[in-house]
């Protein structure tokens, strides 16, 4: 959907790794999935001396970071793009006095010490609000449209603010308290807004509701205030500090954008691993016993002493274990894993000749409670002049908006005509007064098959409660990794990032001390696996 000029490919380089693998193969440590967390892992891993096979069921690299080449070499991402608050910068909030320095320092440096660097996301001029009162704009550093004096909206971020500081994300079954979690978790965020929005019993329709709907979209799967377990949504904020550093531009974690795209840092990472990566191979079944592991796939299997799941939660469902998980937790795995999906989302961009709306004093950044499109960013591709990627005259110019939670459901029924008609008509009634757009893209992560959704996974009610312990807990030889299971950025690049480091560690203590650590192991299942 865009012309010759602007034609888009995805980024292919050469990174050394192996297409598709036969027969048997050994290794020390089997990782699975060659995203973020499943690299990161392997670098370490391999940087301790330690042998890696890194299996990735596509044909790239990346994950749920993806980028795309425009024919002038300019690099546009279809997927997780953004990182912040960096190191050095300071955080804001919309209610003084609540920011929380917490920056995504891990993925920031994994990048620079891989020669990739960052650019500032534009944030000059006004944002755009539309809500059932129609359209304003607010020039206010902060992402989230509410003044202080806006009683139920200011007083909902406080409070949610307040909460999630309760939260301790490494175990939020029982915090602040085991009776506190199970009261959050019975809760959805919907029904929790509907008893507790100033004035009391507000829904869909009023504009506190909208507001609050929209600030907890940000940080949810994307799912809809109803699917989510409130204690979920805690627990997510609880990773990032606060509300704002999720939705916030300047100093949150919308603040940069990587140069050349945030796919090269698996790239880059999956060069330095070689042909020990291994592209095009969907891993089928994982058995373990006292020797250590066999990963299958088709026409494949890789022995090494312990394996790194490095996948979202519910796709690790999808693989057969042998013995069960149930015989090592009496099924808390695999009852959490059918209770773990993944939000909804369509990543849709437009591109003009020129960011018109920078000469309308405008930063491109829209939320809207109207849809299909609910929020917005100027993703005007970076030039190798950081101050003509900065100007209204640069070429193209780009908006990116995301279809997500029921918008993106609904969306995704249509045609992909009908969906560039409605994000040209909805960046049209954000930004008036513009050209025709003169190109589209869009990505739905739903249809991806090795992903199954974005930006991440969400909890209903009763979930965090009843199986949150099965989330990281190494089932035998089987670790997990990947940016849904961190208790620090979850869901991000940093939260990936983190979790891949977590999970090398724990191989590494595993491999260190020569035995498994087993929870709640059947006892004729001791002999066998230690």
């Amino acid at each position: 959907m865009l012309p010759s000029e602007l034609h888009a490919a995805p980024l292919l380089e050469d990174t050394g790794a192996a297409h598709g693998l036969e027969g048997t193969r050994a290794t020390d440590i089997v990782i699975v999935g060659a995203g973020l967390a499943g690299l990161t892992a392997a670098r370490r891993l391999s940087a301790k001396g330690v042998r890696v096979v890194v299996l990735e069921a596509r044909q790239r690299v990346g994950g749920r970071t993806l980028s795309y080449e425009l024919r002038d070499g300019r690099v546009i991402d279809v997927g997780g793009q953004w990182v912040g608050p960096i190191p050095g910068e300071t955080t804001s909030s919309t209610i003084p006095g609540q920011a929380v320095q917490r920056t995504q320092h891990r993925v920031f440096d994994l990048a620079k010490s891989l020669g990739i660097h960052t650019f500032k996301t534009y944030d000059s001029g006004s944002y755009v609000n539309e809500t059932v009162s129609g359209l304003r704009t607010t020039d206010s550093g902060t992402r989230l449209p509410i003044d202080v004096g806006d009683v139920g909206a200011a007083e909902t971020v406080l409070l949610w603010n307040q909460m999630a500081k309760q939260i301790d994300p490494t175990h939020p079954w029982d915090s602040p308290s085991r009776e506190q979690a199970l009261d959050w978790d019975s809760l959805t965020v919907d029904s929790w807004m509907r008893q507790n929005l100033i004035p009391p019993g507000q829904g869909p329709g009023s504009e506190t509701y909208a507001l609050t709907t929209l600030a907890a979209q940000s940080v949810s799967g994307p799912c809809d205030p109803r699917d989510m377990s409130f204690l979920d949504m805690l627990v997510a904020i609880a990773t990032a500090g606060t509300i704002d550093n999720m939705i916030n531009t300047g100093g949150g974690a919308q603040d940069s954008r990587f140069i050349g795209g945030s796919q090269r840092i698996s790239i880059k990472l999956a060069a330095g691993l070689g042909d020990r990566v291994v592209l095009g191979a969907p891993v089928r079944s994982i058995s373990q016993n006292r020797h250590g592991v066999t990963v299958s796939g088709d026409g494949f299997s890789v022995k090494g002493k312990a394996v790194i799941v490095a996948l979202p939660p519910t796709l690790t469902g999808r693989i057969h274990y042998d013995p069960p998980m149930s015989e090592f937790d009496g099924g808390t795995r695999d009852q959490l894993v059918q209770r773990t999906p993944m939000g909804s989302t369509i990543k849709v961009q437009a591109f003009y000749p020129h960011p018109y709306w920078r000469e309308q004093g405008l930063a491109g950044q829209a939320t809207s409670d109207r849809g299909p499109i609910t929020s917005t960013f100027d993703n005007t591709p970076f030039t190798t002049d950081a101050a003509t990627t900065s100007s209204p005259d640069v070429s193209p110019g780009a908006l990116v908006g995301f279809m997500d939670a029921g918008d993106a459901r609904e969306w995704a029924q249509k045609s992909m005509a009908e969906r560039r008609k409605a994000t040209e008509a909805t960046f049209a009634r954000f930004f008036p007064g513009g050209p025709d757009a003169i190109g589209y893209l869009e990505m739905n992560w739903s249809l991806e098959t090795y992903t199954g959704g974005c930006y991440g996974v969400f909890f209903a009610p009763g979930v965090w409660t009843s199986y949150g312990p099965a989330l990281t807990r190494p089932v035998g030889r089987i670790h997990w990794a990947g940016s849904d299971i961190s208790p620090v950025w979850n869901g991000y690049m940093d939260g990936a990032v983190h979790s891949g480091e977590v999970a090398a560690t724990e191989v590494l203590e595993q491999l260190a001390h020569h035995e498994v650590a087993l929870h709640n192991e059947p006892p004729g299942l001791k002999s066998t696996l230690r």
